[in-house]
């Protein structure tokens, strides 16, 4: 471990520690997230016997995940807002700071970030941007009739605090997870059995695409096929670029776009 790798070791540890001690962190994610950051620590390597990444990445995958969705009974994240239900009765949207899952998301940014190798395959950048220009007016524009969204904007205070939870806590993590654990791995694991370079983005693109859809439950109708199109779009960015800031600057806009200015959250 170099210095760079014991400072942000020392500086997590500090965060996750006043977190606790504050009551927005549970202890039982906490050790789930030193969890995370040990084993994606001994993942990243490349000289690693291939079996051993394996199994890794097999341990890595649902502890991510579940540290990052599980919330133990009675435990509750600050609360930074709620929106009224659109129906009488109806519960509203509630805007929670959801720490692990902010955390565990920097810790795979910060350990699994991917530096594109040669024999990968990377669009020229005129192509990179312009997926990252055009993707998210294409989701919104797709959403809007089919789910039924209207014209319904929000407070500026609302925008604001929005943005910044949808950066730090659901694009990053949420990106990280899909692009440099999952559609990074999968498209390496790929390479390793000798498949043609287009096989092992096209494949890895698709899989991913459907865990994207799977992940968020409880979707049905044309919202499949809105989430999927997103999915697509996303990963289809990182196809392109090996660059997980365009999925992160896109899943940040589709999703800005749709609280400040439509119907949120989607409805049932």
């Amino acid at each position: 471990m170099n210095k760079k790798e014991l400072m942000l070791s020392v500086i997590l540890a500090v965060a996750i520690t006043g977190l606790v001690i504050a009551g927005w962190l549970a202890l039982v994610n906490a050790i789930g997230l030193i969890g995370v950051a040990c084993l994606a620590w001994f993942y990243r390597k490349d000289q690693i016997n291939r079996w051993i990444k394996a199994g890794l990445f097999f341990l890595l995958m649902p502890l991510v995940f579940w540290v990052a969705t599980y919330r133990p009974e009675g435990f509750s994240y600050p609360l930074l807002f709620t929106l009224p239900g659109t129906e009488v009765g109806e519960s509203g949207f509630e805007l929670y700071v959801n720490f692990a899952k902010a955390l565990v998301g920097l810790v795979l940014l910060l350990l699994l970030w991917h530096k594109p190798r040669g024999d990968e395959f990377v669009a020229a950048p005129r192509w990179q941007f312009l997926s990252a220009l055009f993707a998210p007016a294409i989701i919104i524009a797709v959403a809007i009739p089919a789910l039924g969204l209207a014209l319904e904007p929000k407070l500026i205070e609302q925008i604001v605090l929005f943005a910044l939870v949808n950066l730090l806590v659901i694009a990053v993590a949420e990106e990280a997870f899909m692009r440099l654990l999952l559609q990074q791995s999968i498209r390496n694991a790929a390479a390793s059995l000798g498949a043609q370079r287009w096989v092992q983005e096209l494949f890895s693109l698709v899989v991913v695409t459907g865990i994207f859809v799977l992940i968020h439950s409880g979707l049905t109708g044309a919202a499949v096929w809105v989430y999927a199109l997103a999915g697509l779009l996303y990963g289809l960015s990182y196809t392109l670029s090996k660059n997980v800031c365009y999925p992160i600057m896109i899943h940040f806009w589709v999703n800005l776009i749709h609280f400040a200015l439509l119907t949120y959250p989607i409805p049932s």
